[in-house]
């Protein structure tokens, strides 16, 4: 019960990176279908959200480096 906020972190990174895995794929699959580009749209929803996962995980490093926690 003492570590569930590292727990917390893991299943939302994992979820998020999952879920981004399968958009990817999505419009890979659809941009070779329809013999077309990506879109510029899910790139940089892709570079945002990396960021995001990247932000709250060292956040979470950070808190955890400076807590006197036992």
């Amino acid at each position: 019960m003492k570590d569930i906020r590292g727990i917390i972190v893991l299943i939302m990174a994992v979820g998020l990176m999952g879920l981004l895995s399968i958009i990817i794929v999505d419009e890979f699959a659809m941009a070779a279908d329809h013999d077309a580009d990506l879109d510029q749209n899910i790139i940089e929803l892709l570079q945002m959200s990396i960021t995001g996962v990247i932000g709250v995980v060292a956040g979470y490093v950070g808190s955890k480096a400076s807590c006197n926690c036992k």
